[in-house]
C-alpha cells in the first residue's frame, strides 16, 4: 500500500486534496494533527474515510517542543496539547502517533525534567493504547535515550530518511532499531536542506535504504512524505503531476522493499 502526507503547503480544501490523491492512485494517507489546519480532527478522519484512505498514523504537532526539557512553564501547554492528540487518536481509531522530541538544531540537553515530561507522555499513550513513533530529526541524543530507556511496546521510531540523510548521516536508525520501527516518511535531498523530495530525485541509496526497510519490523504503508512546496524542484508541475510523480515512485520503492522480504 502507497500513502502520502496529508500537507503539501497547498490552498486546496482537505476534500480537494483527498480527491486528487486519491485519483493518483494512493490508498493511504498520514493525518497532520496539528491545529493550523482549518478542518477540525475529526473531519480530517471523516474525510479520509469518504475518499477510502486508510489512515496509517497522526503527526502530533511539533510547536514549544525545546520547553519540555527546560525548567519552563510553557511546557504545561505543549505537554496538555500532546495528551490530547494522543487521546484524539485513540477516540478517533488512529493507533499511532509520530511525534518530534525538540525544536531545530540547538535543542536543550536531554535532563530530568523532560524526561519526567516524556515518561508521563508515554504512560498516557500506554493508557489510551497509542503508539507513540519517535522521528529521527536534527538531533540524535533526545529519541536515542528515549528508544534505549523505555522499551514499551507503544514506544518505538518513525524513520524519517530525508532527516537521516541530512543531519545525522552517522547513525544508522534502521539498523539500530530495526526491530522498533512503527512508521516511515519517506522523501529524498541532496544533503543541502530539508527538501522533501520525491524519493530517486535525490542521492539517497534506496537500494539500501529498501533492503533495511524490508529487514526491519516495519509492515505498514509506505509512505511518501515530499511536498510540492518545500522545494524549487516541482515549481513548474502542478500537483496532479507532482502526485502521479509521486506515486510512480512510491510503487517503485514498494516494489523493491518486497523483493527483499
Amino acid at each position: 500500500m502507497i500513502g502520502i502526507t496529508s500537507i503539501n503547503g497547498l490552498s486546496f480544501s482537505m476534500d480537494e486534496r483527498f480527491a486528487k490523491i486519491k485519483a493518483a492512485g494512493f490508498e493511504s494517507i498520514m493525518l497532520w494533527w496539528g491545529a493550523d489546519e482549518t478542518s477540525s480532527r475529526a473531519t480530517r478522519v471523516a474525510l479520509a474515510k469518504k475518499h477510502g484512505f486508510h489512515i496509517e498514523n497522526a503527526h502530533a504537532t511539533t510547536d514549544h517542543l525545546n520547553a519540555l526539557w527546560l525548567n519552563d512553564n510553557t511546557a504545561d501547554h505543549t505537554l496538555s496539547e500532546l495528551k490530547q492528540e494522543i487521546t484524539d487518536c485513540a477516540h478517533l481509531g488512529i493507533n499511532t502517533l509520530v511525534m518530534h522530541l525538540t525544536n531545530g538544531s540547538e535543542p536543550p540537553p536531554v535532563s530530568d525534567i523532560g524526561i519526567l515530561r516524556i515518561e508521563s507522555l508515554i504512560h498516557h499513550a500506554e493508557n489510551k493504547k497509542i503508539r507513540l513513533a519517535f522521528e529521527n530529526v536534527r538531533k540524535g541524543e533526545h529519541i536515542q535515550y528515549i528508544l534505549d530507556h523505555y522499551n514499551s511496546p507503544y514506544v518505538g521510531l518513525c524513520y524519517d530518511s530525508g532527516h537521516e540523510y541530512l543531519w545525522t548521516p552517522d547513525i544508522d536508525w534502521l539498523n539500530v532499531y530495526r526491530q522498533r520501527v512503527f512508521a516511515i516518511h519517506l522523501h529524498d535531498n541532496h544533503g543541502e536542506g530539508d527538501s522533501h523530495l520525491i524519493p530517486f530525485d535525490g542521492e539517497i541509496d534506496w537500494i539500501k535504504k529498501a533492503k533495511q526497510i524490508a529487514q526491519s519490523s516495519y509492515v505498514g504503508t509506505i509512505t511518501i512524505e515530499s511536498e510540492l512546496h518545500s522545494s524549487n524542484r516541482y515549481d513548474k508541475d502542478g500537483f496532479d503531476s507532482f502526485l502521479a510523480c509521486a506515486y510512480k515512485n512510491g510503487k517503485k520503492l514498494s516494489d523493491m522493499i518486497q523483493a527483499w522480504r
